[in-house]
């Protein structure tokens, strides 16, 4: 079964090409640099984007070391979703003891997905409409993947195990979201486009959300120009 825990020898040995960098064991240190004893050294870009969400350094360098330290959205994916964590504590606290456990394994960046929602933000939905269509396209998108387990099965699973990332960004109109829609289809990603019934606040068949869902870097390419919501 896939593991959250991460040791850092494996991690040692499976570099993802320089989106990790690890110092020398001579040049690791714990302080207000954000480097730990491990050797993992976080990327100072991606720490500056997860702070402005909110969390604190300690916990910036957390969701970048569980994922890969390779993208901020992903790391923040993780952080929303393991709150219930001690985030704010430093990372060496949470690797002490795993270095000698040699089950724990880590996953590759080309293994991680996220599942992303786009907002016709032209339409002006109040809060609880966009949470409504946004609850719409992650059911239905989840429905079309599970509907297909021999396809998207393994997708499935490693999202699941890595926290269920979910992001939410900001689209201009519904035919911004049609050109998304299109590229993903080109791309064969899966996507789902809500149309609303029109029973509050807007007109009927008016397109709300676009859901994708796929690998990061491919989601990336298509969403990756939008801001968060």
């Amino acid at each position: 079964m896939l593991k959250k825990n991460i040791c850092i020898n494996k991690i040692r040995s499976r570099l993802l090409g320089d989106c990790v960098n690890f110092m020398d064991d001579e040049e690791a240190e714990v302080g207000a640099s954000g480097q730990v004893e491990s050797g993992f050294k976080p990327r100072e870009d991606l720490i500056e984007i997860i702070m402005t969400l909110g969390f604190s350094r300690n916990a910036a360098i957390k969701g970048l070391f569980y994922t890969g330290n390779f993208n901020a959205e992903l790391a923040a994916g993780w952080l929303f979703e393991n709150q219930d964590k001690n985030l704010d504590g430093p990372l060496e606290d949470d690797l002490e003891g795993s270095e000698d456990d040699s089950d724990i394994e880590y996953m590759g960046s080309g293994d991680f997905y996220k599942m992303v929602f786009v907002v016709n933000c032209q339409l002006e939905m109040g809060v609880g409409k966009i949470a409504a269509q946004v609850a719409h396209a992650a059911l239905n998108l989840h429905r079309k993947l599970l509907s297909n387990q021999q396809t998207y099965g393994q997708m499935l699973l490693s999202w699941e195990q890595y926290g269920e990332t979910k992001i939410v960004l900001k689209g201009e109109n519904s035919a911004q979201l049609a050109d998304l829609a299109a590229v993903a289809a080109a791309s064969e990603v899966p996507y789902y486009i809500v149309e609303d019934a029109g029973k509050t606040q807007i007109a009927p068949g008016s397109t709300t959300v676009l859901g994708i869902m796929g690998k990061v870097e491919a989601v990336d390419q298509i969403t990756g120009k939008l801001k968060l919501l």
